[in-house]
């Protein structure tokens, strides 16, 4: 579904990825993973075709990613594409509904009455129904989130990108709009991928975590495998951001028994 090889890019004299490559295959769930700044929305936009890259290549659906839209086998492509934006990402002139209507309008071939059922579907399930008719400055950060979500899906994608769908959300509601993205994930065989800065938010949602790290992927695998025998850095990365969690989180989480052994003490019930 996505294959990058060698990518790189570069502003002016900062090079932002430096010789990326990995594959995400058709149904995987994936996190890409990083601390802020280490390229993940730059990829994201190579992926989508906003950016070009300074060298390598970028592929999607075995289609080489590009700036031209009026390409209609790459128009073909981004339309099976749903993408929710790190804030939201919302038109502030329109209402809810008719957010998630312009995405389907222009992306899908579904008819009206397809429409209005699939709003009532998905705005339920985000628990959004009464929000219908409001704009966006009507709704909290939270609330816009999952609307951003919502319109991602309703084109029921082959391939569903979320920019740091937790961002600033507390640990309930950032598990709410995971289990969201998992439960309207329309076919089983779609992929999914997540970029986030949150170690938690990517070892709830995937198995498989690619870590990026000044311009480079560092690790790609299992994050259980990764946490206990990944590269120094990689474990480090990892490690930092879970040992101040309680126990309860930590099996909550299903974290290797190894590692709360080691940080959370052999007697832990």
């Amino acid at each position: 579904m996505i294959c990058l090889t060698d990518v790189e890019k570069s502003f002016q004299a900062t090079a932002i990825l430096r010789g990326v490559s990995f594959r995400i295959d058709s149904g995987e769930r994936v996190s890409l993973i990083g601390a802020g700044g280490c390229g993940k929305t730059t990829l994201l936009k190579l992926v989508l075709g906003l950016l070009t890259p300074d060298a390598g290549q970028v592929e999607v659906m075995q289609m080489q990613a590009r700036d031209d839209v009026s390409d209609p086998e790459w128009c073909g492509v981004l339309k099976k594409i749903g993408m929710a934006f790190q804030q939201g990402g919302l038109f502030d002139f329109m209402t809810v509904e008719q957010n998630l209507l312009f995405a389907m309008h222009r992306m899908t071939e579904f008819g009206r009455q397809e429409m209005e059922e699939r709003i009532t579907f998905l705005l339920d399930k985000v628990k959004l129904q009464r929000a219908r008719t409001m704009f966006p400055y009507q709704l909290s950060g939270g609330m816009q989130r999952r609307v951003g979500i919502a319109r991602a899906l309703s084109i029921a994608p082959t391939i569903a990108i979320f920019d740091e769908p937790t961002a600033g959300l507390d640990p309930v509601t950032s598990t709410i709009i995971l289990n969201m993205i998992l439960e309207l994930r329309a076919d089983p065989q779609s992929t999914l991928l997540i970029a986030t800065t949150n170690v938690e938010t990517a070892i709830r949602f995937a198995k498989r975590v690619i870590v990026i790290n000044d311009g480079l992927v560092v690790a790609d695998g299992n994050w259980q495998e990764l946490l206990l025998r990944g590269p120094q850095w990689v474990q480090h990365f990892l490690r930092v951001r879970l040992i101040g969690i309680s126990i309860e989180s930590a099996k909550q989480l299903r974290l290797p028994q190894e590692f709360i052994d080691q940080y959370f003490g052999s007697n832990n019930g």
